[in-house]
């Protein structure tokens, strides 16, 4: 019976202490609705970045005229917009643009596009960088017609030429649309070795069915233009009073007479256990075939064969680095002789190092 009792009393105490707890956990303060401190915190507040009209179509322009437009952003946020950055496009120049909008209130991106180089329906983006942490990249567009007054054909001047081969000319016809009195005030190559000259068609030289003035505008590249690629334009001035300035462009490549792949040859620390070979791929880019009349080393220790894999156009000379080479840095040079007096020898550097055996 003592043992019943005892049980009771513990039970009852147990139920009265959770019952204590029970009311200190529901305070005053959460009985009426007060945020307790684990509550999640209110959102920041934020920039909300807005274009109303973020293309902007021009409609027709003409060609070399400048586009400008100005973009109208608006902060719809709570907080400050701040424009980091506006970076344009290809062909569009960006002149200003405000730093910073309120909330509330609306700024502007001032965009132009030169349409000097353009022809037809053209695109033109800027792209505005922004603390709007939704929309952190806004993109703005201008979009143009352009329509030239000026008309040259073929319209390019396009070039694949080998050095001291034949001069290379190109002839463009210029006329316009809706100006017969057309006059070639003068023409600017972009490049040293490209000459140009001008002079009004003559009754054998104009196109039919093309009224009022019509005028010729040679490029010749001369035999010394350096190897490499031609990307530029040719600058006409005129005296249409609606496009004063026309652009035409010169693109293609100046190779060698004779090239060789690779080039140079850096043969890095070796050990030669077994002889070693490597290939030197010759290239005849010239009009007139010619053939590799004999190979010279200047390393002692390096065999050279010459192996014919188009006739008069291209070859591969073997090179053999035997076991008996000084051990040590080498360097000297790979002499190809060839039957072309445009290029009677053709050098490659050749290097390296062959260890000593342990």
């Amino acid at each position: 019976m003592d043992r019943t009792r005892a049980r009771i009393a513990i039970l009852a105490f147990s139920s009265a202490l959770l019952a204590a707890t029970s009311l200190v956990a529901a305070s005053p303060s959460s009985a009426t609705g007060a945020k307790s401190s684990s509550a999640p915190a209110a959102s920041a507040h934020q920039p909300k970045i807005v274009a109303p009209e973020p293309v902007k179509d021009v409609g027709q322009v003409t060609k070399g005229s400048k586009v400008s437009h100005d973009f109208v952003l608006e902060n719809k946020g709570d907080a400050p917009l701040v424009i980091s950055e506006v970076r344009p496009g290809c062909g569009c120049t960006v002149v200003s643009f405000d730093k910073t909008i309120a909330p509330g209130a609306s700024g502007k991106v001032h965009a132009v596009v030169d349409t000097t180089d353009f022809s037809g329906p053209i695109a033109k983006d800027v792209t505005v960088l922004s603390n709007d942490p939704k929309t952190p990249r806004l993109q703005l567009v201008i979009k143009a017609d352009v329509r030239p007054y000026l008309f040259a054909d073929p319209g390019y001047a396009r070039y694949i030429y080998v050095q001291d081969e034949k001069p290379g000319t190109i002839v463009q016809t210029i006329y316009s649309s809706d100006f017969p009195d057309l006059k070639v005030l003068s023409v600017k190559s972009p490049y040293p070795f490209i000459k140009v000259a001008f002079h009004e068609a003559t009754k054998e030289e104009r196109k039919p069915d093309i009224k009022g003035n019509q005028w010729r505008i040679l490029t010749t590249i001369e035999p010394n233009a350096p190897v490499g690629a031609l990307a530029d334009f040719l600058v006409i001035k005129t005296n249409h009073p609606k496009q004063p300035v026309m652009k035409i462009p010169i693109s293609g490549f100046v190779r060698p007479v004779m090239a060789a792949t690779p080039n140079r040859i850096a043969l890095g620390p070796r050990k030669l256990d077994k002889p070693h070979r490597m290939s030197i791929v010759v290239t005849n880019f010239a009009t007139d075939p010619m053939e590799l009349t004999g190979v010279d080393v200047t390393v002692p220790g390096v065999g050279a064969e010459i192996k014919p894999v188009t006739k008069g156009r291209r070859w591969e000379v073997i090179l053999t680095f035997s076991m008996q080479m000084k051990k040590g840095p080498f360097s000297g040079t790979v002499k190809i002789k060839t039957s072309s007096f445009k290029k009677p020898e053709l050098d490659v550097p050749l290097s390296g190092t062959i260890e000593k055996e342990r």
